[in-house]
């Protein structure tokens, strides 16, 4: 039925290429953006946490602006920072982070991230980003850890199945990344990017392109209401 749904969206256009959280190949681009929902259920604190990452981070990328001159004049860096300080949340931890690597300060969005890990490591979204930060480093190998990690502690989040696949793919793992496509498309079909990543996917592995008419007979039809 997913094949069928998400066949059905790629009847009408021909995707060029991947959109939105997908990386293009030969233009790596650090964005911790993410759509709504990123979060995913988070485990009870009492759960048995999993082990520390234990690849190196990043190297800091060579640029003019620096951590120590952003904390001293960006405006909204510094109310970042202090609304983590305030109250260490997942959601914190990542705003700082996107803060940080919005500036290109890499491996301080690495950083804060990983801190968020140590608190929260069961939390969906911190190993989206930290998956997405490895990804378009060029590093997929080890984005793949955290991209499953997303996967399972955020099973209803299409964009962490659209992030796995995004690793799977630059991993050369293209049928079991078309099938996370098929999955995120699944649990968000209203998403442009769901579709695109979806379509764009069946068309790389040069599939045949489902009729339109498969998203119509994918769903069945009500039964008739009962006389009265």
């Amino acid at each position: 039925m997913t094949a069928s749904l998400a066949g059905g969206a790629c009847a009408t256009a021909r995707p060029a290429s991947f959109a939105g959280r997908f990386i293009v190949p030969g233009e790596p681009a650090v964005n911790l953006s993410a759509p709504a929902g990123i979060g995913g259920p988070v485990a009870p604190r009492s759960a048995a946490p999993e082990p520390a990452p234990g690849a190196t981070p990043p190297p800091p990328v060579a640029t003019a602006v620096t951590a120590t001159t952003l904390e001293s004049t960006s405006p909204l860096l510094r109310a970042r920072l202090a609304a983590l300080a305030a109250s260490p949340t997942p959601a914190a931890h990542l705003d700082v982070a996107g803060a940080y690597a919005s500036y290109g300060v890499h491996d301080r969005a690495y950083d804060h991230l990983a801190a968020g890990l140590v608190r929260y490591p069961r939390h969906a979204g911190l190993h989206d980003a930290v998956a997405r930060l490895w990804r378009d480093w060029g590093l997929p190998e080890r984005a793949l850890r955290h991209a499953h990690l997303a996967v399972r502690y955020g099973p209803d989040s299409a964009a962490a199945h659209t992030t796995l696949g995004s690793v799977l793919w630059a991993l050369a793992a293209r049928d079991d990344a078309a099938q996370q496509f098929a999955h995120a498309f699944a649990l968000e079909p209203s998403a442009s990017y769901t579709r695109r990543n979806w379509c764009t996917a069946v068309a790389g592995l040069g599939r045949p392109r489902p009729v339109a008419s498969d998203q119509a007979r994918a769903v069945p039809a009500p039964p008739p209401e009962p006389p009265r």
